[in-house]
C-alpha cells in the first residue's frame, strides 16, 4: 500500500479532471440536441444564462480554463477507438470513453512539447497547488455551497397552490476541494476494505471482484436456494434522514479506532494527512447549522426559483428519544454528494452489521449503504435482529424508520376487481417485518424490495414500482422537452426532431448503439445496466414490455404532432446555395434497440 500523498500524481489528478470534463461535455451535448432543434433563445445554450449560480460560475471560471479549446484535441485512431476483451474480441469504445482517451493524450502531447500553452500552465500550477495543500497542516476545506434538490418527482408547474417541496441538501464543493475529498476517499476506502463485514455492499474497493447492489440480489437468491423448501421471515430496514442525523462524535470516535488499528497492521505508512483531511470534512459541514437555518431564507429559495421549499428533519423522533440535551450545540449531519460520506455511512452501521450478523449463523445480513435486509428461517431470531439492529442504530443517535407491524387491512369498499384483502401498508412501509417471504395462499407477502429490484420467493425478479415509474417519466421528460423547445421556433425537418428524440430515449434506455454495433458496443451508463440480474419471468416480461411500449407510444405521438405542425410531404434539406426536397430513410427502432432485446431476449 503507498503512501497518502503518492495518491495525489500528476497522472491521477489529470485522469481525475479529464473524466469530469467528458462528463459535463455530455450533460452540455443535452442542451445542444435541443439548441439544434430551435432557434429560440431560452434554448441557446452558447449564451450566458440569467439563472446561472454563483457556485457554477466560480467552478467553470476554475474550471475550463485547465483545458485545451475542444477543436484542438488529438482525433483518436482506429486502436485507441477500440479495446480488446479477455476472449480478443474487437470492442468499440462509447463516445465518453474515446473522448477520454482523446483529451487525455492531448494533455499529455501538450505538456511534452508545448509546455509554454496558457492552458498547461495553469494545469501544472493547479496541480501544485493540491500535492502542497494535503501536506500543509494549515490548509482548510471550504464549507459546501448548499444546492436544493427537489424529492417530489412532479415538476414546479405540477404542484398545488400551497405544496410543499421537498428537498435533499446536496453539497457542492469548489473544484480543488473535490479533488482532495475524492482521491482522499479512495484511500481510506482501499485500505479500510478489510475492516468492514463482507455483508455491506455499498461503497467498498476490491481488487478481486466487483461489488455493486447487484451483489445484494445474488445473495439474498443464494441464501433462498439453500433454504428451497421452507419458509423464510424477512425484514426490511431502512433509516430516517440517515446523512442528515449521523453525530460528529460518534464518527470521530469511531474513526479514531480504526486508525490507531491502522497504524498497527501497516506499520511504516502515515495517516496525519488522510487523517486531518477526514476530520476537516466533518468541521467544514453540519446539518443543524448548515441547512435548517435555511427553510425560513427566502433568498435561498429564490436563488434556484423554488416556491415552498423545505429540507425535511426528524426533530420530533429526536426529541421523543431525547438523543440530545440541547440540539444546537451538537454537529448533526455529513454532506450529501461529497466523497467521503459514503465511506462515513460504513464506518458508522459497522457496528450494526457486526451484532445483527452475530445472533445466529444461519441468519441473513446485508446492508447497501442504509437499506438492510435480514432473514431467517426462525421468526423469534428474525426479530431479535430486529431488535439488534433498532438498538444498536439509538446508541449510535440515528433514526430508524418505524416498523409497520399491520401489513395489510380490509377494505372498506368492496368491488369485483378487488380482493377483501389491501398489502398496501406493506408496499408503503420503509421498514417492515418480520413478514414470512411466501405465497399469499400460505399467509405470506411474495416479495422483497431491495436495492431497486422485487424479489420473488420463488426466484423471480421483476423492478421495483418506483424505478419503473421513474424510467417512464424520465421518457416522457424527453419528449416534453423536445416539444418545448420547437414549440415556437423550428430550425430543422420533422425527421430530423423525431430522429433526435428517439436517439436520446434509445440512449437512455439501452446505450447509444446503432445498427451497425449493437452486438459489440460497449455500453455507456444506461437504464438496463441497472438492472443486470433480471431474469425472464412474467412479471418482468410485462414490464419491460410496458416500457418499450410507453416509448414508442411516446415516439409516434410526436411524429403525429410534427405531421400538424410542419405538414409536408417530404423531408426538407437546406443548404447555403440550394434547398431541396428528398424523401428520408425510414428506420424501424425495433429489436436491437428495444428493452426486451438487451434487458429479457439478448442474455437469455
Amino acid at each position: 500500500m503507498n503512501q497518502f500523498e503518492d495518491y495525489f500524481s500528476d497522472e491521477k489528478i489529470i485522469a481525475y479532471l479529464c473524466k469530469l470534463r467528458v462528463k459535463i461535455a455530455k450533460q452540455r451535448n443535452k442542451s445542444h440536441l435541443l439548441h439544434l432543434l430551435t432557434d429560440h433563445v431560452d434554448y441557446n445554450y452558447h449564451l450566458p444564462k440569467n439563472d446561472i449560480t454563483i457556485h457554477d460560475q466560480q467552478f467553470n471560471e476554475e474550471f475550463y480554463p485547465l483545458f485545451p479549446p475542444r477543436k484542438n484535441w488529438i482525433k483518436p485512431g482506429i486502436k485507441t477507438r477500440c479495446i480488446e476483451s479477455k476472449e480478443k474480441n474487437v470492442i468499440k469504445l462509447s463516445t465518453t470513453d474515446k473522448n477520454y482517451k482523446s483529451l487525455i493524450h492531448t494533455i499529455i502531447k501538450y505538456r511534452k512539447k508545448n509546455s509554454n500553452e496558457p492552458f498547461v500552465i495553469k494545469l501544472n500550477n493547479f496541480i501544485s497547488d493540491i500535492q502542497n495543500s494535503i501536506k500543509d497542516p494549515t490548509y482548510k476545506l471550504s464549507t459546501p455551497e448548499i444546492y436544493p434538490q427537489p424529492k417530489n418527482r412532479k415538476n414546479k408547474y405540477e404542484l398545488k397552490k400551497d405544496e410543499c417541496v421537498t428537498c435533499r441538501p446536496v453539497s457542492l464543493f469548489n473544484l480543488k476541494d473535490k479533488i482532495i475529498i475524492s482521491f482522499t476517499n479512495k484511500y481510506l476506502t482501499r485500505i479500510l476494505d478489510g475492516y468492514f463485514e463482507t455483508s455491506s455492499l455499498a461503497f467498498r474497493s476490491t481488487e478481486k471482484s466487483v461489488i455493486n447492489h447487484h451483489s445484494a440480489i445474488k445473495l439474498i437468491l443464494k441464501y433462498k436456494e439453500a433454504f428451497k423448501d421452507v419458509p423464510l421471515w424477512v425484514a426490511e430496514c431502512d433509516m430516517q434522514k440517515f446523512f442528515d442525523t449521523v453525530d460528529h462524535k460518534v464518527i470521530k470516535g469511531k474513526f479514531a479506532t480504526l486508525i490507531e488499528n491502522m497504524s498497527k497492521d501497516f506499520n511504516g505508512l502515515n495517516f496525519a494527512n488522510c487523517s486531518r483531511i477526514f476530520y476537516d470534512y466533518l468541521d467544514c459541514y453540519c446539518f443543524n447549522n448548515n441547512v435548517l437555518p435555511k427553510n425560513s431564507d427566502e433568498a435561498h429559495w429564490v436563488q434556484y426559483d423554488i416556491k415552498n421549499g423545505q429540507y425535511g428533519w426528524v426533530e420530533d423522533y429526536i426529541k421523543e428519544k431525547k438523543l440530545y440535551e440541547d440540539i444546537s450545540k451538537e454537529r448533526i449531519g455529513i454532506p450529501q454528494g461529497g466523497a467521503l460520506s459514503g465511506l462515513i455511512a460504513n464506518i458508522v452501521l459497522d457496528s450494526a452489521d457486526k451484532q445483527v450478523k452475530d445472533i445466529d449463523e444461519k441468519l441473513f445480513y446485508v446492508r447497501f449503504c442504509d437499506d438492510m435486509v435480514i432473514m431467517h428461517p426462525n421468526e423469534d431470531l428474525c426479530r431479535k435482529g430486529i431488535d439488534t439492529y433498532i438498538n444498536t442504530l439509538e446508541g449510535c443517535k440515528l433514526v430508524p424508520h418505524y416498523f409497520v407491524e399491520k401489513l395489510k387491512k380490509t377494505r372498506t369498499k368492496r368491488t369485483d376487481k378487488l380482493p377483501r384483502l389491501s398489502f398496501k401498508p406493506f408496499w408503503e412501509g420503509k421498514s417492515k417485518g418480520p413478514y414470512k417471504w411466501d405465497s399469499v395462499q400460505r399467509h405470506g407477502f411474495p416479495w422483497i424490495g431491495f436495492v431497486g429490484y422485487e424479489i420473488h420467493y420463488t426466484g423471480s425478479l421483476r423492478v421495483r414500482k418506483s424505478s419503473l415509474l421513474k424510467e417512464i417519466n424520465k421518457q416522457k421528460k424527453i419528449v416534453s422537452q423536445i416539444k418545448g423547445a420547437i414549440k415556437n421556433q423550428v430550425r430543422v425537418s420533422k425527421g430530423t426532431i423525431t430522429e433526435s428524440a428517439i436517439k436520446k430515449l434509445i440512449g437512455m434506455a439501452v446505450g447509444r448503439i446503432e445498427l451497425w454495433n449493437y452486438t459489440e458496443m460497449k455500453s455507456e451508463m444506461c437504464w438496463k445496466n441497472g438492472f443486470q440480474e433480471l431474469n425472464a419471468n412474467k412479471y418482468s416480461i410485462k414490464q419491460i414490455k410496458r416500457l418499450d411500449k410507453n416509448r414508442s407510444k411516446l415516439y409516434y405521438s410526436l411524429k403525429k404532432e410534427l405531421e400538424i405542425l410542419l405538414p409536408s410531404k417530404n423531408e426538407t434539406i437546406q443548404n447555403d446555395d440550394v434547398t431541396e426536397k428528398k424523401n428520408r430513410q425510414f428506420i424501424s427502432y425495433d429489436k436491437p434497440f428495444s428493452y426486451y432485446y438487451h434487458v429479457i431476449e439478448k442474455d437469455f
